[in-house]
C-alpha cells in the first residue's frame, strides 16, 4: 500500500512543544507571587489596622471621666471613647505603623465610634502587584481596604 503524502519528519516539533510548556510555567510563577505579593499586603494592612484600633480604644475621654460629666463605667461597658482623641491618636500612630510593617501610601479612612465604648478604624492603600511592576502588567493597581475594631471594657 502507498502512502499519498510521504511520512513528514518530527524533528523541531518538540522544541515548540517546550518552549510553550516553559512560558506557561514562567507565567504561572509571575501570577502565583502576584497573588501571594497581594495577599501578604492585604495581611499587613489588616494588622496596621489591628494597632490602630487598639491604641484608638486607649484615647479615652479622660477629662470628662475626672470631671463628672461622662458616665461612670460598668461591668458591660468602661469610660467612653472620645472620637476626637481617637482620630488624633490613630493619625499619630499611622506613619510609624507603615514604617514598622514596610507600607507606604495607607491612608487614614475614618474612626468611629457609634457606642462610645467600641472604636472602629478603617484603612485603605493602593498596592501595585508584582514587585511594583503595575506599568508592564494588565493587572493595574489593586485597592485594599481593613477594617477592625476594639472595644473597651
Amino acid at each position: 500500500m502507498t502512502h499519498a503524502f510521504p511520512p513528514q519528519s518530527d524533528r523541531g516539533n518538540i522544541t515548540l512543544l517546550s518552549l510553550g510548556f516553559a512560558v506557561f510555567a514562567i507565567l504561572l510563577i509571575l501570577v502565583g507571587a502576584a497573588v501571594t505579593g497581594v495577599h501578604l499586603d492585604r495581611t499587613r494592612l489588616q494588622h496596621i489596622a489591628d494597632e490602630l484600633a487598639l491604641d484608638a480604644a486607649d484615647a479615652m475621654d479622660t477629662g470628662a471621666y475626672y470631671t463628672g460629666l461622662a458616665p461612670r463605667p460598668t461591668s458591660e461597658a468602661g469610660i467612653a471613647v472620645s472620637v476626637v482623641n481617637a482620630g488624633r491618636v490613630a493619625s499619630s500612630r499611622l506613619p510609624g505603623l507603615e514604617a514598622q510593617y514596610g507600607m507606604d501610601g495607607v491612608t487614614l479612612v475614618e474612626v468611629t465610634s457609634l457606642d462610645g465604648h467600641t472604636v472602629t478604624v478603617t484603612v485603605t492603600v493602593v498596592v501595585h502587584p508584582l514587585f511594583g511592576s503595575s506599568g508592564w502588567l494588565p493587572l493595574g493597581d489593586i485597592t485594599l481596604t481593613a477594617t477592625a475594631s476594639a472595644r473597651v471594657h
